[in-house]
C-alpha cells in the first residue's frame, strides 16, 4: 500500500500539472520530493513547470538533482537539453540530447529536439533529417509539421535554411514547446 499511496499522490500532482493549476502542482511534487527522497519525478516535473514559467536556471537545479538521483532520466536528460538550449548553449544542448538517446534510443522528443537543433542551428539538414524521420517512426507518423519539414529537406537538393520564417516557426515551437514539453509520467523511484 506504501507505493500505491506514492502512486496516487503522484497521479495527483500530475493532474493538477496537467490541469494547469502550476502552484498547487508545485506544492505537491515539493511535498512528494521531501517524502520520497530517492524519487526522480517529482524533481523532473518541478523542472519543466519552472521551465514551463521560464525559469530556465531554477528549472536546470531541479533537473540536475534528479540526475544525480537517477543520471538515465531521459526526461531529465531531454529538457536539460532544452534549458540548455535557452540559454544559448546548442552545443551543450546537443549533448543533452544525445546523452538522452544513449540511455534510450527510441526516446522520440529527444530525436525531434535533435533534428530542430541540427536544422536550425546547426544548419546539418541530413542530420536533422535522420532525427525527424527516426521521431516521426516511433510516434506513428501523425505530426503533420514533422512532416512538411521532412518533405522540405527532402526535396531541398542543396539544403540550405533561407525561409527564415520557417527557422522561426520552429524556435517558436521550441518556445512554447507543445511539442517536446511533455511532463514526466514515471514516477522514477529507484
Amino acid at each position: 500500500s506504501g507505493s500505491r499511496s506514492v502512486s496516487s499522490e503522484f497521479d495527483n500532482a500530475l493532474a493538477l500539472m496537467k490541469s494547469g493549476d502550476s502552484e498547487s502542482a508545485i506544492q505537491a511534487f515539493l511535498a512528494l520530493s521531501e517524502r520520497y527522497p530517492r524519487a526522480t519525478g517529482p524533481l523532473t516535473n518541478l523542472g519543466i513547470l519552472a521551465a514551463r514559467q521560464q525559469q530556465h536556471e531554477s528549472a536546470a537545479k531541479y533537473f540536475l538533482a534528479a540526475l544525480q538521483r537517477d543520471a538515465k532520466n531521459v526526461t531529465a536528460l531531454n529538457w536539460m537539453g532544452f534549458v540548455t538550449s535557452k540559454g544559448g548553449n546548442f552545443n551543450g544542448a546537443l549533448d543533452w540530447y544525445t546523452k538522452a538517446l544513449a540511455v534510450r534510443g527510441d526516446y522520440a522528443p529527444a530525436h525531434l529536439n535533435l533534428g530542430i537543433l541540427y536544422e536550425t542551428v546547426f544548419k546539418r539538414g541530413s542530420q536533422a533529417l535522420e532525427h525527424y524521420r527516426r521521431y516521426q517512426e516511433l510516434t506513428g507518423g501523425d505530426n503533420m509539421l514533422v512532416s512538411a519539414w521532412i518533405h522540405n529537406l527532402e526535396s531541398a537538393s542543396d539544403y540550405v535554411a533561407a525561409n527564415v520564417s520557417q527557422v522561426n516557426n520552429r524556435r517558436n515551437i521550441i518556445a512554447c514547446g507543445r511539442q517536446i514539453m511533455n511532463p514526466c509520467t514515471d514516477q522514477h523511484i529507484v
